[in-house]
């Protein structure tokens, strides 16, 4: 079970061995969606996800084509370079259980955060799940039960981050 501390001025985050393969497994799955070639919105639902039209109107697809033009590789590329980070994270040293202990500092937080987030946005793209489904883990025999528990794992553990990184923020 995943648990969280501080260490001074940094987080330490332990994981299960479960936790630490799903973790890993996702994080590479979107790698690979982050470092294919990019598909005009609309073919590839994922994508448009993670990357959505800042001009909703489809009478402005110049000023669109224009916005991306100036800021997609930025986005791309700080997307790869945390999930990249994030994927070294999990790769560190475990015990002979499999677990393993992970120290964070503020920036390593903030990647995770990121990273967490678009796995979970992907995993909840191919779920399905919209802002209309039940917070619940839902009917047992939902095929996609096993998906929605996983996607309300992220969901609280993102969440817990932010709240670890919001604490390490001093007052002001």
């Amino acid at each position: 079970m995943t648990k969280f501390s501080r260490d001074g001025n940094f987080v330490v985050v332990r994981l299960e061995a479960g936790e630490v393969n799903a973790l890993t497994d996702l994080a590479g799955q979107l790698s690979a969606v982050l470092t294919g070639g990019v598909p005009d919105h609309g073919d590839d639902p994922i994508r448009d996800r993670l990357f959505p039209r800042a001009y909703l109107d489809p009478t402005e697809d110049r000023a669109e084509s224009d916005f991306q033009s100036v800021v997609h590789d930025d986005l791309v590329r700080a997307k790869a370079d945390a999930v990249a980070a994030f994927l070294a994270d999990l790769g560190a040293k475990t015990d002979a259980r499999g677990r393993m202990k992970v120290r964070l500092d503020a920036a390593g937080v903030e990647q995770w955060v990121a990273a967490l987030n678009d796995v979970r946005l992907a995993l909840g793209v191919a779920l399905g799940v919209t802002e209309d489904d039940d917070p619940d883990l839902g009917d047992p025999e939902d095929p996609r039960a096993t998906g929605l528990a996983l996607y309300h794992w992220l969901t609280w553990l993102q969440g817990t981050l932010i709240e670890v990184l919001l604490d390490a923020l001093p007052e002001e």
